[in-house]
């Protein structure tokens, strides 16, 4: 009967384990994966710790344990293991959080990535401590791994009894928690939070040969640091991560502490195309501090849209298939010196900061993305991916729930504007600039479709005498580009404000975008020679400087319609008054030439 036996069987682990190394990249997005996993339990907080600091080894549950008692990197977070978690971390690679499409990080690749650093995990939470072997040459073979119960005798007397192999543990407890070793194990019996130990690999071992010293955990820190003002943006729980360095002689050194707070942008978004039930804005402020930098405050706009089951068919179907949910964040700086110009996208984090994961529109974007096998970039529909699922699902993410957000977005800014919260010109920046994206023709087609949606007769450019009032394209007098002196160009902004013309003031990107988009330009109102004349004919110039009036003479003048000039008290005399110009004889005016000087 055993010749006739046959099927495919699964690759041992440690193949399995080889081959994930080979295709998910070590770096820094090793931390971000631990903030994942922590953010998904429902942290608050996390804590990474690299700690160069090597013990004893003399009482040791086993004498192969004792390479693994030197630098190690640790990393706390105040959530406590759930029985699913135990049994998710041992099956790694089945992610048990793939129903949820509210739990970002799939346990097993973005877990199994620690192994770039260490050949045998250790985690403390709730009541047990485990360690995780999957060379099986420490517990015996086809033992991967043993786990301490707290609520054991005999393995509680162990874990107090066996100094030198728990005295690592024993150390950053107390530096993480409120707590001892001894009252976490003794009274406690209970560890209320999770903390990882990653010993640095020092020799090679089956499952790699990338062996890890202190210089590779300095720039896995420092590669988090880069992208630390970003990092908590999208998060659901996590608020605070701090970076940490103990050295040889136990000196601590605290590298890194970023933290965010939220609060309300706005309570009207003032449009009645966006359900509020389907989004929110907010507020969120990221402070950091860290050894090179200093100190360091940004305030964000982020806002969030779920687009409703029943909108869009495709995209319920592939919600329910591959447990995501529809729903896409932006964020933008408000202080004008954090301005972006070509944005990035992340799946909670940022994705690694490289071309194809840069928009080139002013905001940061989030969504569940599904990403290629090393998680470094977004799966978009190439030749090869037509047909992918994830690669379909992101698409319609992007043509049609982004937009939505985007223009909620805007809205939103716009009503913070007239509650004098934001100012115009930071709703400004929020457009994309249609002009400089055209090379990037995914992000292009998705800028313009916002701009149609935005020029659509809503109300979103502001008054420049007031701008806390808005008003539509139709009713807006747009600023002429054809004026370039500054003296002249405030001028004719006065005298039209002074006779209460809709005049707008909007950045060279915004103008170009009512260009390239609005359906026919040339319908809306522009400051042209003429406008400036029929104003000037339906007011009067008392309130207008004599400069003023010379600025306004040398543009009225400057189209060539002099004919039109007739009854516009804008002719200068030598005296200093303006008197009108006029076809009657009895108001001649003479000027001088060479042939006939003063």
């Amino acid at each position: 009967m055993a010749q006739n036996t046959f099927g495919a069987t699964s690759p041992p682990f440690i193949d399995y384990l080889k081959d994930i190394l080979r295709r998910y990249p070590d770096g820094g997005q090793i931390l971000k994966e631990l903030i994942q996993n922590a953010d998904d339990a429902g942290a608050s907080e996390v804590v990474f710790i690299h700690d160069e600091r090597a013990y004893e080894k003399d009482s040791l549950w086993s004498e192969d344990l004792g390479k693994y008692q030197g630098p190690a990197l640790y990393a706390f977070n105040n959530a406590v293991f759930t029985e699913e978690d135990w049994q998710g971390i041992q099956a790694t690679g089945r992610s048990v959080k793939r129903d949820d499409p509210n739990r970002v990080g799939r346990f097993g690749i973005g877990f199994n990535s620690v192994y770039h650093i260490t050949d045998v995990p250790c985690i403390f939470s709730s009541k047990y401590l485990g360690l995780l072997d999957p060379q099986e040459k420490i517990f015996g073979e086809g033992e991967g791994g043993f786990r301490w119960s707290l609520e054991d005798d005999e393995e509680r007397k162990e874990l107090l009894t066996l100094r030198d192999q728990f005295q690592p543990l024993r150390d950053i407890v107390k530096q993480v928690s409120n707590s001892t070793w001894e009252k976490t194990i003794k009274e406690d019996q209970y560890f209320n939070g999770t903390l990882f130990r990653f010993p640095l690999r020092c020799d090679s071992s089956e499952i790699s040969d990338n062996l890890y010293d202190s210089d590779k955990v300095v720039q896995l820190f420092d590669s988090f640091i880069a992208d630390a003002d970003i990092s908590l943006l999208f998060l659901r729980h996590v608020s605070n991560v701090s970076l940490m360095h103990i050295d040889t002689c136990g000196s601590v050194v605290v590298r890194l502490k970023v933290s965010l707070s939220s609060s309300p942008a706005c309570s009207d978004s003032g449009d009645t195309d966006t359900d509020p039930s389907e989004g929110s804005t907010v507020f969120k402020n990221i402070s950091s501090a860290s050894l090179s930098d200093g100190e360091r405050n940004t305030q964000w706009l982020v806002t969030s849209y779920c687009l409703e089951e029943g909108e869009v068919t495709k995209i319920d179907t592939l919600a329910e298939k591959l447990c995501y949910q529809p729903k896409v964040d932006l964020a933008f700086p408000c202080d004008p010196e954090n301005l972006i110009s070509d944005g990035r996208l992340s799946c909670f984090l940022p994705l690694p900061n490289n071309e194809s994961n840069r928009t080139g529109l002013p905001v940061q974007i989030n969504a569940s993305f599904g990403l290629t096998d090393n998680r470094r970039h977004i799966k978009w529909q190439d030749e090869d991916q037509k047909n992918d699922e994830a690669a379909q699902w992101n698409e319609l993410l992007m043509t049609d729930v982004l937009p939505h957000t985007y223009l909620k977005m805007i809205f939103d800014s716009i009503q913070c504007c007239r509650n004098s919260i934001l100012p115009a010109t930071s709703v400004y920046r929020l457009w994309p600039d249609i002009v400089q994206i055209e090379h990037k023709e995914k992000w292009h087609g998705i800028a313009r479709d916002v701009l149609e949606r935005l020029l659509d007769e809503k109300a979103v450019f502001s008054l420049a005498k007031d701008e806390t009032i808005w008003v539509t394209p139709l009713d807006a007098v747009f600023p002429a580009n054809n004026i370039e002196e500054p003296v002249l160009t405030s001028a004719v902004a006065r005298v039209l404000m002074a006779e209460n013309e809709n005049l707008i003031n909007i950045p060279e990107h915004v103008v170009n975008d009512v260009k390239c988009v609005f359906p026919e330009p040339d319908t809306l109102q522009w400051i042209t020679p003429r406008l400036v004349r029929d104003v000037l004919h339906r007011g009067g110039l008392e309130e207008v400087s004599h400069s003023d009036k010379l600025s306004l003479l040398e543009y009225v003048l400057s189209d060539g319609n002099y004919q039109e000039l007739e009854g516009l008290q804008l002719l200068p005399l030598n005296n200093g008054i303006f008197k009108e110009f006029t076809d009657s004889d009895e108001c001649t005016a003479l000027i001088d030439n060479e042939e006939f000087p003063r």
